[in-house]
């Protein structure tokens, strides 16, 4: 006799790193000072992160361009040449930390041309995580099969085999390694570290796992 059976490992994880992803958008009317500003707002930026004990190689580069901004006015039934924009995106990462965190933003809040920032809460080592939810996967797959084996007056053997997939098709992966949170950084008169430090509490970051599972039983 042959059962298959879907075990399902759910487990999590509290948050290990902070990932932060920075898009800075500088406009002009003129390409050269589109340039210089946006170098300019991005090199003040470093220096601030330089100041908080961060090194140059801590800020990643993902890409940067200088393109022209073109949008289509129906009235005129052509396009409208509005200004150059450069854009920088840049990633960093550190132990999670708030307080770390919270010093950057409020830093950031300061800038005039300070960047949009992407914060990500992460794990070290998602593959060590998948794992822990493999292994509650078969040992739920497993202890579904003896409970089918018995009822069929049976005792379960080996595993034949084992797949993320249903042996009659794919199925979609509901597995999630992330939290993510994006935050507009506006100048104001708020302690806008304190605040931070307060209410900013990410949620564990849930894996789930599932396998399809073929036992013998005789």
């Amino acid at each position: 006799m042959e059962i298959i059976s879907k075990g399902i490992g759910i487990k999590k994880f509290a948050p290990e790193i902070i990932h932060l992803n920075f898009d800075f958008n500088v406009k002009s009317q003129v390409y050269d000072k589109a340039l210089s500003d946006g170098v300019r707002a991005v090199d003040s930026f470093v220096q601030l992160l330089e100041k908080l004990g961060y090194k140059k190689t801590d800020f990643k580069t993902n890409s940067f361009r200088v393109y022209e901004e073109i949008k289509y006015d129906p009235k005129k039934q052509e396009n409208v040449r509005l200004g150059y924009i450069y854009n920088h995106n840049a990633n960093m990462e550190f132990g999670y930390d708030i307080a770390r965190l919270a010093d950057i933003v409020q830093e950031i809040s300061k800038l005039k041309d300070g960047p949009r920032v992407n914060i990500a809460f992460m794990l070290k080592n998602e593959d060590g995580a998948k794992s822990k939810c493999i292994d509650l996967a078969f040992k739920n797959a497993k202890s579904k099969a003896e409970a089918i084996a018995k009822s069929a007056g049976k005792k379960l053997k080996d595993c034949k085999k084992v797949s993320f997939e249903t042996f009659d098709g794919p199925i979609q992966s509901n597995s999630k390694f992330e939290g993510t949170a994006k935050m507009g950084v506006y100048a104001d008169n708020m302690r806008v570290r304190e605040a931070i430090g307060n209410v900013l509490v990410p949620e564990d970051i849930e894996i789930e796992e599932v396998l399809f599972c073929l036992f013998d039983a005789e």
